[in-house]
Order: structure tokens, then C-alpha cells, then sequence
């Protein structure tokens, strides 16, 4: 039987014509290949390089030396504070480039935005690093203990391994260029240190040989001039000798001495807060924010596929069960609304439960309430987004959703990597990304005993500014389809292509509607 008479029920009558049609094949093959090309691109490009594009890394300075005396070079001693020194270098040094956002601040300054998260790393310099270091040059002399001075850089572990490893890498060059340009001074020090020990000891022997040539006159007096010759020879000799002797006796630096010297400053880093167990070494926040956005995410995309098969714009498919179902005609608006409030319904004891197996298998929450109410906020600021891109675009939105909120969102969120540490582009977009803010109100939350000025308050503005802008969108886009397209699943000015198409190729001249399904089953199939 000819192709052109098989039966209606027939397989290729139920199948169409889609798999001979070029199209049927790229599209979803050029969709495959723009998510991994556009993927790659944001995720990776965004985050594979945190040191070149370093910028305005905030770190603290605090100098709380409080001076000695320090040899100079014409051998007089000065009252000198080595530490501005050290500090002033290290200013230089950040001034070199813009990577560095160098705050001069007392130790309360600093405590209190490290205790906030506004610094990645605070450099202490203490109050005996100036007696340390004249003191270095003094145990070289002598070969006493002296202790090598040393600063202490305080990172802050909550901001992730990585920040804390890259405000390690930020700092350490400046103190090294400072130690060096301290050990300059120490250096220049060596000689006149040196000299004034063999004066010292010359003057000893000098004292010591006058005594000695004073006895010796008193003792030759009593002889005759043969012993009072013989004692003139034996000071003449003393004379020219005690120079090589204390040459000899005085202390030296030693070449290894000379190293340290030259650069010694000894760098010491130290987490300013120990983390709790169960915080996955300072990412917890941002594991849970993440968790938060998935399934705002996917909760949203399944809600959206359930209630439009539900509803007949799409058949109702779940394992073998395959319906369609009666069309409901609502305007779009009202489907968007209906949706998202669903979504937002079920978002609640969602995030109560979320929050209790988190605390469950180890993770601190301190803030319950609180965390809670921002995991609420968190997946319905999600969820209006999901629902208003796929309600203004289609199937088309479930990408944008995922270009935007992910591969977009993860890079800009400043947990993995600091913002200050990603591309200018990140930085710039972080403000309109919900993850970002997700991540600063969570983390404020768990991390800084919900301090407002930790990223809460900018957190809930941005999120609550997001919630807005998607509702308005997804309202307004849909009330702009009604107008202009007619209702969806009603009888509108517009024209199904794939419907136009079949009926043009059979000759057919009644059209169906944009939104029309076949007649409605009755049962359900495999």
C-alpha cells in the first residue's frame, strides 16, 4: 500500500513528518551546543583566574610598635619607629597597582570589620617590633637570643580556603618588599654596630694595659735604669699589640646573621575566628545558598510543567501515564500569579525543613527564625524569576533561567571566589544576581550573628528589588501576550506554524488557533 493511502492509524500517519525535516535535528543539537559553549565561557572565564583580575582586595594595616633606638650609620643611635617604616613600604607597595585596598586602622577598626566580613585579611604590627629588630643586630654581636621580628596577618576563614589563601598571596609581597627595605637599614647598622664593639673592647684592654704599665712603672722604679729600660720596651710592645688584640676579641656579624638581617622580617598568619564544626571549612553559607537557588529553580520549572499539563496547555506525562487534558483558558497574568503563589505556599514549610536537615547532619544554625525567613524569601525571589522569564519566553526561558541564574549567578555570587578577585563583568552584574544576595544574608546570618552591615540589609534590598522587577515582568508580559496575541489556550489572532504547515501541504483551508490542542482523550495511554 502506498504511503499516500496508509491507514490513519498507521505509524508514520501518528508520527508526522518532523525526522525528515533538518530542523527537527539542529535545534535541539545548536541548543546542546550554546548551553556548554556559553556555560564555559561565563563559568570558567569567570572563575579560573583569580589573580589576574585582582582589585581593590580589602586588608588592614595596624601598626602598634612602639619604637627603640636604632644605630645609624655615624654611629650615634636614633629614636626611630621601624614599624611606619615597615607600614610605608608596604602603603608603596600597594600603591603599586589598584589589587590592594590598603585601610590604615587601629586594632578595634579592625576587629570590627573583620568581625562584619568587610576585611579578607588584617596585618598586625606589635609594640616590641622595633625592640626585636635593634635587638637581632645586638644577638648577632653577642650570641644571645634575640628574637626575630615578626608580623601577624589574621585572615578571616569564613571567607573560604581561597580568600584566605588569596589574602595570603596579597600580603606577602608587601611585607617582603617592607622587610627588605628594613633590613637596608639593619645592614647599614652592621658596621657601625661592629666599630662600636671594638671600641669597647679596645677600651677594655687600653684600661686593662694602663693598669698593668702603672704597676710595672711602680715595680721599675725601684730597680736601676736596665730595669726601668726593659719595662719602657715591654709597654712599647703592649702598645703595639692591644690594637690586633681587641680586633681579634671583638664581635663580628657573621655572613648567616648578615642574611637574616638583610631580611628580617618574619611573616605569621593566624585565622582571626575558629570555625565550628560542620561550617565545610568556611562554605557552608554558600553550599546552602546554592540549595536554596536549585530548588527555587527546578521547584519552579517542575511546578510550571505539573499545573500547565494540569491544566492542557501541555500533556500531562509522568512515567507511563501520558493525558491530555481539557484546555483551562486564563489569562496570563492570572496563570503567572497562580503559579508563583503555589510555589511560594509550598516554599514555606520547604524551607523549614531544609533548615532542620541542615542542622541535622552537623551544620550550625544560629538565627533559626531568621534563616528560615530568608530561605523562604530566597526560593520565592527564585521562583518569580523562573516563572516570569518561561511566562515571557517559553521553553526559551528555561535556558535564560539557567544562563542567567547559574552559569551567571555562580561566578558573581563572591563565594567561591571574592568579587574583587573576578572579572570586571561579575563584579558589575553581582548587584541584579540573586545568588549574590542570597549568599550575603545567608552568611550574615550564620557567620556574623545577623550584624545588618555584614551584607544582611543589602542582601533582603536586593532581593526584595528582584521580587519586584519579576513580578512586574511577568505580569506585564503576560497582559501585553492577552492584548496583542489573545489568550493563551483561546481562540487567538494567531496561527500555529506547524498547524499552517500541514494544512497548506494537504489543501486544507480551515486553520486551527494558536493555542488549540487535539480534541482531549478520554483515557489515559501508555
Amino acid at each position: 500500500m502506498s504511503p499516500k493511502h496508509a491507514p490513519a492509524n498507521s505509524f508514520r500517519a501518528r508520527l508526522g513528518k518532523p525526522f525528515a525535516q533538518p530542523l527537527f535535528w539542529l535545534l535541539p543539537m545548536l541548543a546542546i551546543l550554546a548551553v556548554g559553549v556559553v556555560g564555559t565561557a561565563l563559568y570558567l572565564g569567570g572563575l579560573s583566574n583569580p589573580e589576574k583580575h585582582f582589585k581593590d582586595f580589602p586588608i588592614a594595616v595596624i601598626n602598634q610598635d612602639k619604637g627603640a633606638e636604632v644605630a645609624q650609620a655615624d654611629g650615634k643611635t636614633k629614636e626611630q619607629n621601624l614599624g611606619t617604616d615597615l607600614v610605608s613600604e608596604f602603603a608603596d607597595k600597594a600603591a603599586e597597582d589598584d589589587k590592594i585596598d590598603l585601610r590604615q586602622l587601629t586594632w578595634d577598626e579592625a576587629q570590627e570589620q573583620l568581625g562584619r566580613g568587610e576585611l579578607y585579611a588584617a596585618v598586625v604590627i606589635p609594640d616590641s617590633f622595633s625592640e626585636d629588630t635593634v635587638g637581632l643586630v645586638e644577638g648577632s654581636l653577642t650570641n644571645g637570643n634575640a628574637a626575630r621580628p615578626q608580623v601577624t596577618v589574621y585572615t578571616d576563614p569564613q571567607a573560604g580556603s581561597l580568600g584566605t589563601r588569596l589574602a595570603t598571596s596579597a600580603v606577602e609581597p608587601g611585607v617582603q618588599q617592607a622587610s627588605k627595605k628594613v633590613g637596608e637599614q639593619l645592614t647599614a647598622s652592621i658596621e657601625p654596630a661592629e666599630q662600636q664593639a671594638y671600641n669597647k673592647v679596645l677600651q677594655q684592654l687600653q684600661e686593662s694595659q694602663q693598669a698593668q704599665q702603672q704597676q710595672l712603672s711602680r715595680s721599675a722604679a725601684q730597680g736601676g735604669p736596665a730595669v726601668q729600660q726593659f719595662a719602657q720596651q715591654v709597654q712599647q710592645a703592649q702598645q703595639a699589640s692591644v690594637e690586633q688584640i681587641a680586633k681579634e676579641l671583638s664581635p663580628t656579624v657573621s655572613s648567616v646573621a648578615k642574611d637574616t638581617l638583610a631580611d628580617p622580617v618574619q611573616m605569621v598568619s593566624e585565622p582571626y575566628h575558629d570555625l565550628e564544626e560542620g561550617t565545610a571549612l568556611g562554605m557552608g553559607a554558600f553550599y546552602y545558598s546554592i540549595l536554596l537557588l536549585v530548588v527555587g529553580f527546578s521547584g519552579s520549572v517542575a511546578l510550571n510543567l505539573l499545573m500547565d499539563g494540569r491544566m492542557g496547555m501541555s500533556p500531562f506525562e509522568m512515567g507511563p501515564f501520558f493525558k491530555d487534558y481539557p484546555r483551562a483558558v486564563l489569562p496570563r497574568p492570572v496563570g503567572f500569579l497562580m503559579k508563583w503563589l503555589t510555589f511560594v505556599v509550598a516554599a514555606a514549610p520547604t524551607s523549614a525543613l531544609m533548615m532542620t536537615v541542615a542542622s541535622g547532619v552537623g551544620m550550625p544554625v544560629p538565627n533559626g527564625f531568621l534563616v528560615f525567613l530568608l530561605g523562604w524569601l530566597a526560593m520565592s525571589v527564585v521562583s518569580a524569576i523562573v516563572l516570569a522569564l518561561i511566562s515571557v519566553g517559553g521553553s526559551v526561558g528555561m535556558l535564560l533561567c539557567l544562563i542567567y541564574l547559574v552559569f551567571m549567578g555562580l561566578p558573581s555570587a563572591g563565594a567561591v571566589v571574592p568579587l574583587q578577585a573576578v572579572p570586571e563583568f561579575f563584579r558589575g552584574i553581582a548587584p541584579v544576581e540573586p545568588l549574590h544576595h542570597i549568599f550575603t544574608s545567608i552568611r550574615a546570618s550564620l557567620y556574623f550573628d545577623a550584624d545588618p552591615q555584614a551584607g544582611l540589609t543589602s542582601g533582603l534590598v536586593g532581593l526584595f528589588v528582584m521580587l519586584v522587577v519579576a513580578l512586574v515582568v511577568g505580569l506585564l508580559g503576560g497582559w501585553l501576550y492577552d492584548r496583542f496575541a489573545g489568550l493563551r489556550g483561546g481562540d487567538g489572532p494567531g496561527k500555529h506554524s506547524a498547524e499552517e504547515d500541514a494544512h497548506a501541504a494537504s489543501g486544507e483551508r480551515h486553520h486551527r488557533k494558536s493555542a488549540d490542542n487535539p480534541p482531549a482523550h478520554k483515557g489515559a495511554h501508555a
